[in-house]
């Protein structure tokens, strides 16, 4: 065994083997190690409780991947290892049989075991814990060994599934939940009494606001159940299903902040300690979709954790911002549920249960929080999904939400406003925000490159009054030219003003300052001009530390020099600083790279000038209204001469973009048509059960469309090069008015186009669609 590993990754349990396979897809070169107490390769645990119990499902069924995964992949499995202690400060692990392993990067994702009865008579045989394949196969074999009887010890999801299999298995079954109510997490009293009646339906007896006191046997065999109600409940067998302790004794000392006994780790999961990540049931994670700090013991949770923490061992810094699901089999009735049921106040349903066919919305204040599903359209799951993650404030419509004919895609979730570079174009984009906040279009999300990035930090710095600030702030760019008439001659004058002698809150040229420092000798310029004008200017129009609580998220992109990787800076995950937007405008050969943390960035613009990309790898594509500003025109009669080649140029290069894969949408759509076809064959009891599957959701149901309203500055042929850097008043006044008034004509007569993109894309396919003008919703905190 490696004493050296780049990324290894502590549990061998689907968050470790996502993370591995994670890794891998997003390019890491070193080593990764699987570091599990388990003897078998990472598998699917849900099955045990059901299929796999049943016999319905073999051990080879339950591999998350097979052998030749982790060979091709480069990815080592070291089992039946467990490791007893971590020094962070010298990054070693160490293992009970291998000696020590060093790590790069450290993932703990151990799981839980289960959470012991300390009551007598446990030492009995025949009664079991359920979480591993052993175990499974002991109570299955167990059960096929002439046991008549059994009791199942909690009756939340796991406890019900059990006791449904057992049933199934030929057994009478007695359920003991020490609440009033069965599946209690779901706080719904309609639901858990007819879950209960289900139950008592197919032979189970189950017992409420009771405990069991002692196990009772002969010959070393359980025989009874004593219960504190005074019940003496015979059983052969007996499950224990009462929670799950988290596998975390061996951090104790290392430094890692652990919360009765959960790794605690922030919403990008990262631990208190550096290049220590945390993914599944063993964490306490900051959760921004509720703005509390929670901990899920889900199979869907413990895919997206792991999948996350792998891309930001990879310092992607994304924020584990995902609506968990979490799904149920109770005998042939299965559901779904997302998000936090124990955080509504309120229940709006839709259809019955008496049909198998009911969705029930919780809401907080109008917000959903969460979603109960049953035989219920995907689409309207993944509606549900986007209006919990964005807190959509549903006051307006919550009565409707009982209408089955109301759909949740007519719901607005999220407004975009996309602003790309172009220098002094950038007051065009003053003018677009001024139309809008007039119509009362206020963005949820804001995203910008280069002079797009300043304007897109002034507006998120201003929520809904960023009209006022953006025009001081233009006035303080603006050069004024006093002895001059207005016209061409004295825009033209002015520009040559400006290469000159810089816009005096802008840049300075670097020719104009002293040259008693060796390093600003020309032979040692890497730019023209010196940037650190703008970083006063913006810092007085951006209260930077409040940023993460403004109800705008500001995206802006800039490029890495060394690796030419385009970065995406977040308001809502970095502690954005004047760095970070001068970093997004910093185009070579005019302007200097930005350093930030050791590394030097130049203009966003270089790779794309169009941040709506930013904005769906970082929020989903679902449910977005997206405005975009467009700078630059996409078609243009041939140029006539050097100049108009030139500037033609830079319109090419800087035009916004919409990439639009049809081949892969009609791969996409060939796919399903597959699935739908396999499950044709299916019969009607396995369908259900697939269909509330997350994944089969997730994959088959299509999000809310997107909406694109474009505006698209036009530009005169011989437009002049120097639009660019063009900051005299004049011209700031009249690109302002230009934004202004095609903004005003837009939003008053939208044009529409025929195709859309919908959230259910497994790549971005953005594509043109239909605009229509939707009011900003109301929301709760920052998203």
């Amino acid at each position: 065994m490696p004493t050296e590993v780049d990324y290894l990754l502590l549990g061998g349990g689907l968050a470790s083997a996502t993370a591995a396979a994670t890794l891998r897809l997003e390019g890491a070169k070193g080593s990764i190690m699987i570091l599990s107490n388990e003897e078998l390769p990472p598998y699917y645990r849900p099955p045990l409780s059901k299929q796999f119990l049943l016999g319905a499902a073999t051990a080879e069924m339950l591999s998350i991947y097979s052998d030749s995964f982790y060979k091709e992949q480069e990815i080592e499995l070291a089992l039946n290892v467990s490791a007893i202690a971590v020094n962070t400060e010298t990054r070693h692990v160490t293992t009970d049989t291998c000696g020590d392993i060093r790590y790069g990067q450290l993932l703990i994702a151990t799981g839980g075991r289960p959470k012991p009865l300390e009551i007598p008579g446990t030492d009995l045989k025949s009664i079991h814990y359920l979480r591993r394949k052993a175990e499974c196969e002991a109570i299955r074999q167990n059960a096929r060994s002439g046991a008549k009887s059994a009791v199942v010890i909690g009756a939340s999801f796991l406890g019900m599934e059990i006791a449904m299999s057992l049933i199934a298995l030929g057994l009478h079954v007695t359920l003991i939940e020490a609440d009033d109510k069965v599946l209690k997490h779901l706080e719904s009293t309609d639901i858990s009494e007819y879950f209960k009646g289900h139950a008592e339906s197919q032979g189970a007896s189950v017992l409420l606001r009771d405990t069991p006191l002692a196990f009772h046997g002969e010959g070393g065999q359980v025989r009874e159940v004593e219960t504190a109600s005074g019940h003496r409940v015979p059983c052969d067998l007996a499950v224990i299903s009462i929670g799950v302790v988290p596998n975390t004794e061996f951090l104790q000392g290392s430094g890692i902040v652990l919360d009765e006994g959960l790794v605690v780790v922030d919403e990008l999961l990262r631990s208190n300690v550096a290049n220590v990540f945390a993914a599944g049931d063993v964490t306490s994670f900051y959760d921004p979709v509720f703005a509390l700090r929670r901990h899920i013991e889900h199979w869907d949770n413990a895919v997206k954790q792991g999948r996350l923490a792998a891309k930001n061992m990879l310092d992607q810094r994304l924020r584990y911002d995902e609506v968990s699901y979490f799904f149920c089999d109770v005998g042939d009735i299965s559901f779904s549920v997302l998000g936090a049921p124990e955080e509504g106040n309120e229940q709006f349903s839709r259809g019955a249960l008496d049909k198998r066919s009911l969705a029930i919305f919780y809401l907080k204040d109008g917000v959903p929080r969460a979603l109960f599903s049953i035989g219920r359209p995907v689409e309207e799951t993944r509606h549900a999904e986007d209006l919990i993650r964005y807190r959509v404030n549903l006051g307006d419509v919550q009565d409707r939400l009982s209408d089955q004919t109301f759909s949740l895609a007519q719901i607005p979730i999220s407004t975009v406003l996309i602003l790309q570079g172009g220098g002094a174009l950038g007051a065009f984009e003053w003018g677009v925000v001024k139309a809008l906040e007039e119509e009362q279009i206020f963005p949820d999300i804001v995203a910008g490159v280069s002079i797009g990035a300043l304007n897109g930090a002034i507006i998120a710095a201003n929520p809904r009054h960023a009209t006022e600030a953006l025009e001081s702030f233009w006035s303080d760019l603006s050069v004024r030219t006093p002895f001059l008439p207005p016209g061409e001659a004295s825009r033209a004058i002015t520009s040559m003003e400006i290469l000159m002698f810089g816009v005096p809150n802008f840049f300075k040229p670097r020719w104009l300052q002293p040259f008693a420092n060796p390093s600003l000798l020309p032979a040692d310029w890497t730019s023209y001009y010196d940037t650190a004008p703008m970083k006063e200017l913006i810092s007085k129009y951006v209260d930077f530390p409040t940023l993460k609580a403004s109800p705008v998220r500001l995206l802006v992109g800039a490029v890495n020099v060394a690796t030419a990787e385009l970065e995406i800076f977040d308001s809502y995950v970095d502690d954005l600083t004047p760095n970070h937007i001068l970093a997004s405008g910093s185009l070579p050969p005019g302007f200097p790279w930005t350093v930030i943390d050791g590394e030097a960035y130049w203009d966003g613009g270089i790779v794309s000038n169009s941040p709506l990309d930013l904005v769906l790898d970082r929020c989903g594509p679902g449910g977005k209204h997206v405005f975009i500003v467009d700078l630059f025109a996409g078609h243009r009669d041939l140029p006539k001469n050097m100049m108009e080649v030139m500037s033609r140029r830079d319109e090419i290069f800087y035009s916004e973009r919409i990439r639009s894969d049809r081949r892969l949408r009609e791969t996409v759509a060939s796919y399903r048509t597959l699935v739908n076809l396999i499950l044709a064959q299916v019969d009607p009891y396995k369908l259900t059960k697939i269909q509330q599957r997350p994944l089969y959701i997730e994959m088959m149901g299509d999000g809310a469309l997107v909406n694109f309203t474009r505006f698209v500055r036009e530009s005169a042929n011989g437009e002049p090069s120097s639009r660019d850097y063009d900051f005299s008043e004049e011209s700031i006044r009249l690109n302002q008015a230009a934004g202004y008034a095609l903004a005003k004509k837009t939003l008053h007569h939208p044009v529409g186009n025929v195709e859309g993109l919908t959230a259910a894309s497994p790549l971005p396919v953005l594509l043109p669609v239909q605009t229509r003008q939707t009011s900003p919703r109301k929301r709760t905190g920052p998203m």
